[in-house]
């Protein structure tokens, strides 16, 4: 049988609109996209809530937003707040 992966979620109280940029050094300043056009290329949903928002997808895709949310330095965890 063919399963489907199991959803993982993070969170983050970045707004959809906001511009990612690689930060790390030498990248210059490399625009990943939007929040909200990241979450569409890999198939992630979003769910708001008052003071964050919920990022709900395979781990394995999830993992891919995990990176850019971390190379551009803005705040996520695995836990709501």
């Amino acid at each position: 049988m063919n399963e489907q992966p199991k959803n993982s979620s993070i969170y983050s109280s970045v707004p959809l609109t906001t511009d990612l940029r690689d930060v790390r050094s030498g990248r210059w300043g490399q625009k990943f996209g939007t929040v909200e056009a990241i979450c569409k290329q890999y198939g992630i949903k979003c769910i708001k809530h008052p003071k964050y928002t919920e990022f709900t997808a395979p781990k394995i895709r999830l993992q891919l937003f995990l990176e850019k949310l971390h190379f551009s330095k803005t705040h996520y965890s695995k836990i709501p707040w």
